[in-house]
């Protein structure tokens, strides 16, 4: 299928992706995005694992960390998340929550030492470990509900926009049909005028996702004179991720005086014809969308651990991107009803042609540099690592080869996002040979070049060793961050001498999670 047929198939939903190279831009960072995975403890300590081992979470954080370990170790994790957002849309307050259960990880070490008893076991390669882990790397589970009185425009003006770049499509010509667009000229030629009033149109946008990423590792770790650690994991993600979406917005259309400041010659003007039924009355607009995608792919870690002194760790890894494959599926349609004034049944009813496509495509997720460094103590330890990751390295990937697809595809990547820097610190007290405490805090650098998106979290946890190798450990981490969106997007805002709206939002997940291991 061609580029252009997902265009139409996906442009009905301007509300939430405007068209297609938006909407594979949006999803090539959201398909890229996500953690480590792990246990509650290092969940607890900011999620920083670069320069720490002996966990679970070495095999997907730093699998050179597998080489601390000198028995085996087998653990599983449960994760409850609570979403919540808080929206403003033109003065409006509303808020919406989701929660979930899951799996968060599960896995197993082998310890594996290369020198027997009576060898020394303090010189050369002194294991050689391995690790198999499932993590749950990122949640799709979200809703979103807002609703506003639109004082500036309406999301006609945006379908307006795209019947001019699309003049003469089959898409352009069924929304002509919906008595809702005016043709018109000025010196640059034809244009569409939409029959919506500017201002004072009701907007309501519900947005629902669900699904989730996860990865399943197997990783290789080994300890050299306890001063040298190395690791390698390979790993395959695999994701399913689900959306569906209703914009509506109510209205009026406008009165003669305003169609004829725009076309004196308009049909809508002259008694005789069927379009001057539709000037001067209410209407109510449904933009309905969904989609479907889901892929799967592979990636390598390389890490390294280095103890310049007992009491210190350096720790370094580097991640290749993840290589995917992706199937996405996407349906659109768009509903339009006509009402006189001060009656509740409708005259008149569009409904627009059942628009759905299906694509696959490649997406090379960036790179990810991570170094991090743990000072050891008597009763405990702190961490830190930075991670260094390059959206704007990203790359889309036709599976037909199209290269001119894949360049404005890539062009509009390298536009939109730039290199970022997370932040991760944690520490871990021990109050005796039984319970411990921890706690932590994230930084998520911005992705975008030209929005602001950061988010920050923080973490408090507390450990306990029952007795014959089996640990409990129990975590509670709260993320936030406050972003906008536009639940559509006016591409000729200049034209229209408007701006797209924006939905200032406040999202903020907790999470708790229990691992439960035991080493042997």
């Amino acid at each position: 299928m061609t580029i252009k047929k997902i265009l139409f198939g996906s442009v009905l939903a301007i509300g939430m992706v405007g068209t297609a190279k938006a909407q594979y831009t949006e999803d090539a960072l959201l398909f890229s995005q996500g953690d480590n995975g792990g246990t509650a403890r290092f969940k607890a300590m900011g999620g920083a694992s670069t320069a720490l081992g002996g966990d679970i979470s070495s095999i997907t954080g730093n699998p050179a960390g597998l080489g601390f370990y000198n028995q085996s170790d087998a653990s599983a994790t449960l994760r409850y998340q609570y979403n919540k957002n808080k929206v403003n849309y033109f003065g409006r307050n509303g808020d919406s929550k989701t929660d979930n259960f899951n799996i968060d990880n599960g896995g197993v070490v082998f310890h594996l030492p290369t020198t027997r008893y009576g060898g020394d076991l303090t010189k050369g390669w002194l294991n050689f470990n391995v690790g198999i882990a499932y993590n749950r790397t990122n949640l799709f589970d979200n809703k979103l509900d807002y609703s506003g009185v639109n004082t500036d425009n309406s999301i006609t003006h945006a379908y307006a926009d795209r019947m001019i770049d699309t003049d003469g499509s089959a898409w352009s010509n069924d929304f002509y049909r919906s008595f809702m667009f005016e043709e018109a000229y000025d010196k640059q030629g034809k244009f569409y005028f939409p029959l919506a009033e500017d201002k004072n149109s009701e907007q309501f946008n519900s947005v629902w996702s669900k699904g989730g990423k996860s990865e399943t590792a197997l990783s290789f770790g080994s300890n050299y004179s306890n001063k040298f650690y190395i690791g390698a994991t390979f790993s395959l993600t695999d994701f399913r991720y689900e959306k569906s979406a209703v914009f509506t917005e109510y209205g009026m259309t406008k009165t003669a005086a305003g169609i004829s400041a725009l076309n004196p010659d308009s049909d809508y003007l002259k008694p005789d014809k069927e379009e001057s039924k539709f000037v001067d009355v209410d209407y109510e607009l449904f933009d309905h969308y969904g989609q479907v995608t889901q892929g799967s792919g592979f990636d390598f870690k390389l890490g390294m651990i280095y103890k310049p002194t007992p009491s210190l760790s350096l720790g370094f890894t580097a991640k290749t991107p993840t290589f995917l494959s992706i199937t996405d599926e996407s349906t659109a349609y768009t509903d339009i009803n006509y009402f006189k004034p001060n009656e509740e049944t409708s005259f008149s009813n569009f409904k627009s042609d059942y628009y759905d496509s299906s694509y696959d495509y490649n997406l090379q997720t960036p790179y990810k540099l991570s170094a991090g460094v743990t000072q050891y103590f008597a009763a405990g330890l702190l961490t830190a690592e930075v991670e260094f990751v390059d959206y704007s390295s990203m790359r889309w990937r036709d599976i037909n080869s199209n290269r001119i697809t894949e360049k404005r595809m890539n062009d509009n990547i390298k536009e939109t996002y730039q290199a970022a820097f997370n932040v991760r610190l944690g520490g871990e007290v021990l109050f005796d040979q039984t319970f411990s405490g921890r706690a932590g805090f994230n930084f998520n650098g911005n992705p975008y070049k030209n929005a602001d998106y950061k988010t920050y979290g923080i973490s408090a946890g507390v450990g306990a060793k029952l007795g014959g190798g089996v640990y409990l450990d129990l975590t509670g981490v709260y993320n936030a961050n406050n972003y906008k969106e536009s639940p559509y997007k006016i591409t000729y805002e200049g034209d229209w001498n408007t701006v797209s709206p924006r939905a200032d939002i406040k999202n903020s997940r907790t999470n708790v999670m229990l691992t439960i291991g035991s080493k042997f």
